[in-house]
């Protein structure tokens, strides 16, 4: 069974909260998005921890089992002798600080405050809302946040309206946003060599957004 895991946004609608769904390609596509967001989101502890012992490893690659389409987990393994430090202090250096500026969407965007409004009317259709006090609305993590959110509520509604209308939804944020900037960011983030795993987490996210994004406008057919 799966569920999922909210860190950067916050349920404010009338909706009960994580529930349990049976595991399926959807559900898959949720976790990988979940995973994913962790290693983009601002560095603490536990996340070091993580990465260092491996579990976000097992994680993406429990998550991707049933994907729909080919994606390689790789190994998302932290460089050998790194300290809590030398990760936060590769996080700042690619990121430029420890939110993240180079990871908001509206960072390169010519008209940032349209964007970041446009991603919270996105948020509140579907009664979410971010918690700035955790990061930016419009940052990467937060922005992986609403698209597992998506995912799991595809793969748990009963009506085939609905489905149809998260998929658009999904369809429609990766057009929007992570399908317009990631591949740049990949590129800029590779330039400056990063330790490992930010390098893999970047080409990652890079390569599983395409996918996905083909794969869910073939589903709604366009």
């Amino acid at each position: 069974m799966f569920t999922f895991s909210l860190s950067g946004l916050e349920i404010k609608s009338s909706d009960n909260g994580p529930m349990e769904v049976e595991e399926n390609e959807t559900t898959s596509r949720s976790a990988v998005y979940m995973v994913l967001g962790k290693f983009f989101a601002p560095v603490n502890n536990d996340q070091y921890e993580a990465v260092l012992n491996d579990h976000l490893e097992k994680e993406i690659e429990e998550g991707a089992s049933l994907l729909p389409f080919g994606f390689d987990t790789g190994h998302p393994k932290l460089a050998e002798g790194k300290s809590y430090d030398d990760y936060a202090s590769e996080y700042v250096r690619l990121f430029r600080d420890d939110k993240g500026g180079r990871l908001l969407a509206s960072y390169q965007a010519s008209d940032p405050e349209n964007v970041l409004a446009q991603i919270k009317r996105d948020y509140e259709y579907f009664g979410l809302g971010a918690t700035a006090d955790l990061r930016p609305l419009d940052h990467l993590a937060t922005q992986c946040d609403f698209l597992q959110y998506l995912c799991f509520k595809e793969a748990a509604t009963p009506s085939p309206r609905l489905k149809k209308s998260f998929q658009r939804a999904q369809r429609d944020f990766l057009q929007h946003y992570l399908i317009e900037w990631v591949p740049a960011l990949a590129l800029e983030t590779e330039a400056k060599s990063p330790i490992e795993p930010f390098n893999w987490a970047i080409v990652s996210l890079k390569n599983f957004v395409a996918s996905d994004y083909q794969y869910i406008s073939q589903a709604i057919g366009g």
